[in-house]
């Protein structure tokens, strides 16, 4: 009786050796089988097998390695190698064939294709076939999948996240340099929150249509937060309105002061020689205002002179965003020494209230605690300080801003770390992360 020859199968797929275990072109030949490449040579040393039939991934040890093994033993050097796989790269079939297989299977392939292949090799007549993408089985697509990416038309964008005054240079270029300014779009309405450097380029791609309305919103008069303002282009746009709203100045209304800013001696173009129609309205403590579907509500800080943080509520979240208040003043111990009727609390109660329902607040915490020794009084935060605002207002996503001039990038990461630190230390459950110019959220 004429014996059977023998094939091992080393492959992971449980369902492809049982197709080929019970296919009835199998009867004349012996089968063995392995799931791994341990096991694979394991049964090549037990059993010498005629023809071994290997996928390229084999799990553990790859195929590439067992085939070195079996060339590098003059026992199995006459051994036969199908190589089979779903990794189609011309890499991989080279590869595979200057190891010495004798073909390269494409997956997935009918199992007829297979015994063709074993019987063309036991005849003597099996030669690599030329590179090719193809496999013997057709996978059915019936279209290509092009999806078109969404355009946000509900967000906020930051153009300027830098306080007190603008930096430049390649130690600043992942966080940017330009003081504070902030994009709110939400359809056609277009709404932005402080006029700093930032604002200039936001400006220039701003497409104006005719009587579009623009807000914006100071929250104080501070430079960091107004010189931009003479170089926001759509001022000289006669089809703009533009509608600044602003806290009631103690010394002047910001009619006067943005009148004296864009004099003669500081600027070529004066106020009132602007084309755009501009228009100054007052903001008032915990008085929202109505913008299409938007409510844009304020609350006092504690940053010299009158100066509001800003609630942006839109359909879908509410957002806060302050730029400058100094949360516990002159304090520097712990964060968790601060419990909710200690009195250097007891000023950020209303503020705390005003932010209870926001999904995400925009805060800033300007100063290392060490830092905060020498600033206090200044009108911002230490990290620790801030730590605590967001502990008592419960939200639990922080994006901070208005970094320091003096925070280079490499700054920025460490203190990233130090918030992180901190809340870990606090035991709270908030996710932080540092604002940079550009920085875009669905709102």
């Amino acid at each position: 009786m004429q014996k059977k020859p023998k094939i091992l199968i080393a492959d992971p797929s449980t369902s492809l050796i049982d197709a080929i275990l019970t296919s009835k072109e199998g009867k004349g030949y012996e089968f063995i089988t392995a799931k791994t490449g341990p096991a694979a040579l394991k049964k090549i040393q037990e059993f010498e097998p005629d023809l071994l039939i290997i996928d390229l991934m084999m799990p553990h040890i790859h195929a590439l390695e067992v085939m070195k093994t079996i060339k590098s033993n003059s026992r199995y050097r006459a051994m036969g190698i199908i190589v089979s796989s779903y990794h189609v790269m011309v890499q991989n079939y080279h590869a595979v064939i200057d190891e010495g297989a004798d073909f390269f299977l494409v997956k997935p392939f009918e199992i007829a294709q297979l015994f063709e292949l074993i019987e063309t090799y036991f005849k003597g007549e099996l030669k690599p076939a030329p590179f090719s993408l193809k496999s013997g089985k057709e996978i059915i697509q019936t279209h290509c999948y092009h999806p078109i990416p969404s355009t946000l038309t509900s967000y906020l964008r930051f153009w300027g996240t830098r306080g007190s005054n603008p930096v430049a240079g390649a130690e600043y270029v992942r966080y940017g340099g330009n003081t504070s300014c902030l994009e709110v779009r939400h359809g056609n309405d277009l709404i932005i929150i402080d006029a700093g450097t930032g604002i200039r380029q936001l400006g220039d791609l701003i497409d104006i249509e005719d009587n579009q309305t623009i807000h914006l919103f100071i929250s104080h008069t501070h430079w960091d937060h107004i010189t931009g303002f003479p170089f926001f282009s759509p001022l000289y746009k006669k089809t703009c309105n533009v509608v600044v709203w602003a806290p009631v100045g103690f010394e002047k209304s910001t009619k006067e002061l943005f009148t004296s800013m864009l004099a003669y001696a500081y600027f070529p173009v004066r106020l009132d020689e602007m084309k755009a129609q501009v228009s100054f309205k007052e903001l008032r403590d915990n008085r929202p205002v109505s913008i299409g579907d938007l409510i844009i509500d304020c609350h006092f800080t504690n940053h010299p002179g009158p100066t509001v943080g800003f609630k942006i509520k839109g359909p879908k979240k509410t957002i806060g965003y302050i730029t400058d208040n100094e949360v516990l003043l002159g304090y520097h111990g712990h964060p968790n020494e601060i419990h909710r009727k200690h009195p250097l609390l007891e000023p950020h109660l209303g503020l705390i209230d005003f932010l209870k329902d926001c999904d995400l607040l925009i805060h800033e915490a300007q100063y290392f605690p060490e830092e905060y020794y020498r600033k206090t009084g200044w009108g911002h935060s230490s990290i620790p300080n801030a730590t605590v605002l967001l502990k008592y207002t419960g939200v639990n996503e922080w994006l901070v801003t208005h970094h320091d001039p003096n925070h280079k990038d490499s700054d920025l990461q460490v203190k990233l770390q130090l918030h992180n630190d901190i809340i870990e230390e606090c035991g709270l459950n908030i996710k932080v992360d540092i604002a940079y110019d550009g920085l875009m959220i669905p709102l």
